[in-house]
């Protein structure tokens, strides 16, 4: 009931006596209010720590996944690629749509001038290598002969002098392609 000046409250049940709290009370509530908020942000900001070191390291674990995998996939196409190099050389050698000259000149070339060397060479091969039989009367040139050889592969060549032997091999020459690509990278 509220009457002009003045308030009137009716309680269900009389009031204990309560203390305000003093101002030492108050202080040391507020002092383990902060140290609890302070103990919740350290257990926070350690949780927080933690995750970020977890994610730095899934990072790095995903980077080493990445490098690893795109290394594979680098060799995997670089194999693919000489595979298929072989087969189209294959297929050109096969439909005798390849040049042994080059062949021979540049395996001639490696060795010394005036060297003397045979060149043996697949029977198939041999019949077609005109211009190299040419070319074995060069002045300066050692004495160069070619022996029909079953055993050297087709668009392949082998030449033995006394000092050694220069193969010139498809197997080799993609071997070369393979090396100088590898090191490119």
């Amino acid at each position: 009931m509220v009457m002009a000046d003045r308030l009137e409250i009716q309680l269900p049940r009389p009031l204990a006596a309560v203390a305000a709290p003093g101002p030492e009370q108050s202080d040391r509530r507020e002092g383990q209010a902060r140290r609890e908020m302070r103990e919740r942000v350290d257990a926070e900001l350690a949780e927080l720590h933690s995750a970020l070191a977890a994610l730095a390291e899934a990072q790095a674990k995903f980077h080493d996944l990445q490098e690893n995998f795109l290394r594979e996939a680098e060799q995997q196409l670089l194999n693919l690629s000489i595979q298929i190099a072989r087969k189209v050389l294959m297929q050109e050698i096969q439909a005798q749509r390849h040049e042994v000259d080059p062949i021979v000149r540049e395996a001639l070339s490696r060795i010394p001038a005036r060297m003397d060397a045979v060149v043996h060479l697949h029977p198939d091969d041999l019949a077609r290598c005109e211009l190299a039989c040419r070319d074995q009367q060069a002045p300066g040139a050692g004495s160069v002969r070619f022996l029909a050889d079953p055993g050297v592969g087709r668009g392949e060549c082998l030449v033995q002098t006394s000092h050694g032997t220069v193969e010139s091999s498809i197997e080799g020459h993609l071997g070369e392609i393979a090396k100088a690509l590898t090191e490119s990278e």
